[in-house]
């Protein structure tokens, strides 16, 4: 029997909701005295640095991994100065995202096998734009996708697809880009996507008792996602 360390959901609004938890407790702290709130906070980066790490060495998805990346990077930025007096522009850390880049797509190549949950090669779906656009159709029984969109765009169309075993899971990553998934009417579309300064919008029609679920989750940072008919 397999079982699985507990993990949570949602980290994006887990995050947040710490944040503004400590963020509370340092200064309701400082209120009384116990501490300098300011020099406290001046620190900001390190606990940033750190979860990005333990994020992306706990991540079960790409999305999640690309996650922890844009985590990391903004803690780089923050703390470059104070710490090592290195003032880190947005634009000199460019290079850092073709180095995300690359180990996603090592790591994609390298956990394949142990992301499709036993499904086989026609029932699966691996999409990566880089500064570019592509288009899938799928017209077989469906199991399980992963989608990757950096400053470009993914369009995947379902409409003659079926689900294995009544569901299918996708995994999506969009940062700076767009994803379009088109479903069947009778699908019933479960989106538990976090959007950062980007969008996620579900137009898909399906009712409570359809027989096919779509299940969606991962992370769009400045981008889009779009489901629909």
């Amino acid at each position: 029997m397999n079982e699985r360390t507990p993990r949570l959901h949602g980290s994006p609004q887990v995050l947040i909701g710490l944040i503004i938890v400590a963020v509370g407790v340092i200064f309701l702290a400082g209120n009384y005295g116990l501490l300098n709130a300011h020099q406290v906070l001046s620190y900001w980066p390190v606990p940033i640095l750190v979860l990005g790490a333990v994020t992306i060495i706990n991540a079960d998805s790409n999305a999640r991994r690309m996650f922890g990346a844009f985590i990391v990077l903004i803690g780089l930025w923050g703390s470059g100065h104070q710490f090592w007096g290195i003032s880190f522009r947005i634009w000199n850390l460019w290079p850092a995202i073709l180095i995300a880049i690359g180990i996603t797509l090592v790591m994609r190549s390298r956990h394949e096998a142990d992301e499709t949950d036993g499904a086989t090669a026609d029932q699966t779906v691996n999409e990566f734009a880089f500064w570019s656009g592509k288009e899938r159709r799928v017209s077989t029984s469906f199991k399980r996708g992963d989608l990757t969109a950096i400053m470009g765009g993914i369009e995947l169309d379902l409409r003659s697809a079926s689900t294995t075993a009544g569901q299918a899971v996708i995994e999506v990553f969009a940062f700076w880009g767009g994803i379009e998934i088109r479903v069947p009417p009778d699908w019933i579309v479960e989106n538990q996507v976090s959007a950062i300064m980007g969008g996620s919008e579900d137009k898909s029609g399906g009712s409570a008792d359809a027989r096919n679920r779509l299940i969606l989750k991962g992370i769009v940072v400045m981008g889009g996602l779009e489901i629909k008919t």
